[in-house]
């Protein structure tokens, strides 16, 4: 799938990329997100009703306006990971990475010998085997790995992480990684910032990319700072809960008008 190289291709080049969370299990929001001009969903099957089957519904309706999706898995796992890209998922992203060991396994899971030891039967990724020699040659290059950095642990390993051949990307969950640093999630405290660069700088060591979940437009220039290039913002249920709360409010402010 053309969509998919070109996203990896994207991820690995360092460019600004925003994607939007989607944990709405339905083709309907898929295909309505798909329709807002970021440039990828982040479908999430760690903390989302999403597993890899549920993307037979979603990756055709995002296919129809060729928006890429970058899929969490629920774990390091080769049936999840595998399962993923045999669907079509343009990139993986691998929750909780905490050693070089656990990021070799997760490329290794989404790469075909001789780089790893991903099982062949790509399915819909490959056009229903019409395409399968053609898309097994490219496979490699063309399907995105991102691990996320989430613990203390995986703080004391960024470079044996970032040096794994084949990752394009280290993620920082800010969430997990602060109740990992004995911090309540939602402020960016110096010590969350010191962790952020040196992710930030580990990545640009090792020649890959760096990103993080953005809970607020202020914290975007220190990211960028930092080197990061890899972002999600917002997500489906809270445009729901925006949208809704406005109209609501604008309708009772405007009745209550004499």
């Amino acid at each position: 799938m053309v969509e998919t190289r070109t996203f990896a291709q994207k991820i690995r080049s360092g460019s600004p990329q925003v994607g939007i969370w989607m944990q709405i299990p339905h083709p309907i929001v898929a295909e309505t997100l798909a329709q807002t001009g970021v440039d990828f969903l982040l479908a999430d099957g760690e903390h989302a009703p999403i597993p890899p089957h549920a993307l037979l519904d979603i990756l055709p309706a995002t296919d129809r306006y060729t928006m890429p999706v970058l899929y969490r898995v629920a774990w390091n796992r080769v049936e999840l990971i595998k399962a993923a890209l045999d669907h079509g998922a343009s990139a993986v992203m691998v929750p909780m990475v905490n050693s070089g060991e656990e990021a070799r396994n997760a490329v290794s899971y989404a790469k075909y010998p001789p780089d790893g030891k991903r099982g062949t039967g790509a399915w819909r990724a490959s056009n229903y085997y019409q395409e399968d020699a053609t898309y097994r040659k490219n496979a490699n290059h063309s399907a995105g790995v991102v691990v996320q950095i989430e613990t203390r642990e995986a703080l004391n390993a960024l470079d044996e992480i970032a040096s794994t051949p084949g990752l394009d990307a280290l993620f920082i969950g800010p969430a997990d990684l602060a109740l990992s640093l004995g911090m309540e999630p939602g402020q960016l405290t110096n010590e969350l910032l010191d962790a952020c660069r040196a992710v930030g700088a580990a990545a640009k060591r090792n020649g890959i990319s760096s990103g993080i979940d953005v809970a607020s437009m202020d914290y975007l220039p220190k990211y960028r700072e930092f080197g990061m290039s890899l972002f999600t913002y917002a997500v489906d249920f809270g445009f729901l809960l925006d949208g809704g709360r406005a109209v609501s409010q604008d309708f009772k402010k405007a009745i209550a008008t004499p």
